[in-house]
């Protein structure tokens, strides 16, 4: 009986796209989505994805916020919550989630500005759950919450490599299986891509980098060095930053769903995989 209910159950969520029809957006990213995970989640994670922005509403918000559900429903990693509001985010409100996404989030700082929730966040992680933030997830923090900031591992500085743009990136961690998604060292690919300030290499892996000398835009790093994803342990928890999400294509190009599903199960600890920082190859 559970057999056939497990078949059922697949069947069903093969024909989501038969049943209730998507829209343009949705049919793309179905078909983007990986059709299985890289390792079998331990459980159905519990989610919460806060997508509200309170600086600068990039128009890929939505978009974002589709695959995120869609990525849910086709692989059964995670059970995702949605919510623009900031209600939840409690000590007692987060009990029931293992992960917390922020969806393209600018200017965090403004939407939690009590300080109980600030630590909800924060402790939340440290105490052995995960967080994962999509592009200007980082675009917030500093000054007036650096412990965000230092969380993250980053506060947007600005973009000098623009969203029209076709920018060389480059695998930093080959092994890395959060990198699996990736077939060659190097490749291009359009987003908008940002510098930091408030960076720390030391306290993050980074998985993927910009190589601004094949660009014709300088940055304010003097050793070039421009992450794009990476990953890090805060205190017992783990995190995964991207800054790729800003352009509305990246959220149904297949490599980039794949990079982002195994980012949130590593955090999630279904994927095992090194978080310790390595130094700038130069």
């Amino acid at each position: 009986m559970k057999i056939l209910f497990l078949i059922f159950t697949f069947q069903f969520s093969l024909a989501l796209p038969l049943l209730f029809p998507f829209n343009e957006e949705e049919n793309k990213i179905w078909e983007a989505m990986p059709k299985k995970t890289t390792v079998k989640p331990a459980k159905l994670h519990k989610a919460l994805i806060y997508s509200h922005a309170s600086g600068f509403k990039h128009s890929s918000i939505p978009t974002g916020a589709k695959a995120l559900r869609i990525m849910a429903e086709k692989t059964g990693v995670f059970d995702a919550t949605f919510t623009i509001k900031t209600e939840e985010f409690t000590k007692k409100g987060l009990a029931k989630y293992d992960l917390i996404i922020f969806n393209n989030c600018t200017h965090i700082q403004k939407a939690f500005a009590e300080d109980s929730q600030r630590k909800a966040i924060l402790n939340f992680i440290q105490d052995g759950k995960a967080f994962v933030g999509f592009h200007s997830a980082s675009d917030g923090g500093l000054p007036n919450w650096p412990e965000y900031t230092e969380m993250i591992g980053g506060c947007f500085a600005g973009h000098p490599w623009g969203a029209g743009g076709t920018w060389p990136f480059f695998v930093e961690d080959k092994k890395h299986p959060i990198n699996r998604a990736f077939t060659e060292s190097e490749f291009s690919f359009s987003d908008e891509i940002y510098q930091y300030k408030g960076y720390d290499r030391s306290k993050l892996r980074i998985l993927i980098g910009l190589d601004s000398l094949k660009t014709d835009k300088k940055g304010n790093s003097k050793t070039n060095d421009y992450p794009v994803s990476w990953v890090r342990s805060y205190g017992k928890g783990r995190i995964f930053y991207s800054n790729f999400g800003h352009n509305k294509a990246t959220w149904w190009t297949p490599f980039m769903l794949q990079h982002f599903l195994d980012g949130i199960q590593w955090c999630l600890m279904d994927l095992k995989g090194p978080s310790k920082s390595t130094p700038q190859k130069i």
